[in-house]
């Protein structure tokens, strides 16, 4: 089982990813801001979620991101 920094670690990546799919898709023709807000967001909710595996806080798992 992965402990805290792994957690913290896989969920910045996964933030890292998002965060990505942002930029690249605010400068794409045809692309709605909802889009890249959900990918904002979702970059954001990783990287908090992070913060809270670094500091052993546990928090709900409404879908499982790291499988």
């Amino acid at each position: 089982m992965a402990g805290p920094a792994d957690l913290a670690r896989q969920l910045l990546e996964l933030a890292a990813a998002d965060e990505l799919a942002a930029r690249t898709l605010s400068d794409a023709a045809g692309i709605s801001d909802a889009i890249v807000g959900f990918h904002a967001q979702q970059s954001v909710e990783k990287a908090l979620k992070a913060v809270l595996a670094s500091h052993e806080i546990e928090f709900p798992f409404t879908h499982d991101q790291t499988a």
